[in-house]
């Protein structure tokens, strides 16, 4: 099973996070997620991160630095999905029919995620939750 590396934005504005929601009939159809998408191959997984959020969301994007990584296998594939922070200029709109939004991190937690998604969101609270120091 070849690995597929996927790359997702964490876009933030003020206090809340960018979130799409995947096509019903898709893979984990119905549910929340930072937006993103695959690498091409010959493609640096920042240059394919832009290029996942022109074409969906209609924004030109500003790929800052990787935040964290998550792995996920299953009967079927196998895929290392990297978190980016990132910065969009102009207001996202679902470029190929998919619900947009902005959440608050508690928001975003009673929303449905895929696990990796979820993973984060978690780290997001918990950073979100913290003391300033």
């Amino acid at each position: 099973m070849q690995l597929r590396i996927v790359v997702a934005a964490v876009v933030e504005r003020g206090g809340k996070f960018l979130l799409a929601r995947r096509r019903p009939g898709a893979h984990l159809g119905g549910l929340w997620e930072f937006p993103g998408g695959g690498v091409d191959d010959g493609e640096s997984p920042a240059g394919a991160l832009a290029r996942e959020l022109r074409e969906e969301l209609g924004v030109e994007a500003v790929v800052g630095q990787p935040i964290t990584f998550a792995y996920h296998e299953d009967a079927e594939r196998r895929v290392l999905l990297l978190f980016y922070r990132a910065f969009v200029g102009g207001e996202p709109v679902g470029a190929e029919g998919q619900e947009v939004g902005w959440f608050t991190p508690a928001e975003i937690q009673e929303l449905p995620m895929p696990p990796a998604d979820a993973q984060l969101v978690a780290s997001l609270n918990r950073t979100a939750a913290a003391p300033p120091r």
